[in-house]
């Protein structure tokens, strides 16, 4: 799949530069994936590594042994949070007038949109601690469009 999204990325947008915020689910070929990107960024430091925070999420570390040239990209060992480099990649790329692509894991993808602002329905509480076993941000939502009214 990520070899799929550089090829396209290179297809639609050939001239401008990209700047990735990247997490992967621990079963990936994290080595194979990390050198996809990197031949799409040419320049390790516009890519932003996070972990998701969940169980089935690849640390940092084991990202960054599976391929080293990472070790140049932009992550925080003490904030490890999604939100944070979303932030910081949004920031620079605005400034730079790259493009961002926000990709891998689907364990990100709801902290990512959170930090983006965009409101999207939320699983009721019950839900959310089935589905999402109870973590932070469930990677399903199945449409409750106001959860304060099922709260009351």
């Amino acid at each position: 799949a990520m070899e799929h999204l550089v090829l396209k990325l290179e297809a639609t947008y050939p001239e401008r530069e990209k700047r990735i915020v990247v997490g992967f689910s621990a079963d990936k070929d994290l080595a194979q994936c990390g050198r996809s990107l990197l031949s799409i960024v040419k320049d390790p430091s516009r890519l932003h590594l996070v972990e998701a925070a969940h169980p089935r999420a690849a640390k940092l570390e084991d990202i960054l042994t599976a391929e080293p040239k990472l070790r140049e990209s932009n992550f925080d060992e003490e904030d490890r949070s999604i939100t944070a480099q979303v932030k910081s990649a949004l920031a620079i790329a605005e400034k730079h007038g790259e493009i961002l692509v926000i990709c891998g894991s689907v364990f990100l993808m709801a902290e990512a949109r959170e930090t983006l602002g965009i409101d999207e329905p939320r699983d009721s509480k019950y839900i959310a601690e089935v589905a999402g076993a109870n973590l932070r941000h469930g990677q399903e939502f199945f449409g409750n469009s106001n959860p304060e009214k099922e709260e009351k």
